[in-house]
């Protein structure tokens, strides 16, 4: 269906300088209900039909995963390393990360608020992208230079998934046992995944999620 809200990526700010946007979603909650009824050729004889159909498959045990994976999102996302290296342990879908072998790093960095030391925090990561950028002003390539830098450092990624794997990501990355920082970006995605997919996302709410959080 292209982009979501015309052609105006929809983004949520999340931490101190990152975000998370929804940039193409395909099927919707269309394409879960063509992917259960094509199984017994059958029809909706009102749109509560579907609507019902939805929330049977979300709640029935075992699940019915397969319908949910014809809907496909790709999301852009601009968070700290340590989120980004915890959000790809998650082999379920594909990703494609800003290389810092090829580009030069951006002196952006996460600064948790509320805690000591965010001064002595701050001055190690400005030494950090001070040697940085003097090792490649020496001639290091970038790929040996970036070593310097700490894993607070903003990266960016494109992150391609069905609706069956965003969900699956969202139950673990919600808990409250999740790190705190991923948790605000797997809120924020449900936010948006509410918008997209509203029937789905609903039925996900009340049966899968709740029992999480």
């Amino acid at each position: 269906m292209g982009l979501l809200w015309g052609d105006i990526m929809k983004r949520i700010p999340v931490l101190d300088k990152g975000w998370v946007q929804l940039e193409e979603c395909m099927g919707g909650d269309e394409a879960v209900i063509r992917g259960a009824r094509i199984c017994y050729q059958s029809h909706a004889q009102s749109p509560e039909d579907d609507v019902r159909l939805i929330r049977r498959l979300m709640k029935s045990e075992p699940k019915h995963n397969t319908v949910f994976e014809h809907a496909v999102f790709r999301w852009g996302v601009k968070c700290p390393i340590f989120v980004a290296r915890q959000w790809m342990r998650h082999r379920i879908g594909s990703f494609n990360e800003k290389s810092l072998r090829y580009c030069a790093a951006s002196r952006e960095y996460y600064v948790p608020v509320d805690e000591p030391h965010t001064d002595e925090y701050i001055r190690h990561m400005e030494a950090g992208f001070d040697l940085y950028e003097k090792l490649i002003a020496a001639g290091w390539k970038k790929e040996r230079a970036r070593a310097v830098l700490g894993l607070g450092v903003y990266t960016e990624f494109i992150w391609t998934v069905n609706a069956w794997s965003l969900m699956n990501w969202l139950t673990k990355r919600i808990h409250p046992s999740a790190q705190w920082e991923h948790r605000q970006y797997a809120l924020s995605v449900l936010q948006l995944y509410e918008e997209a997919m509203p029937i789905t996302a609903q039925a996900f709410k009340e049966f899968v999620l709740k029992q999480v959080i």
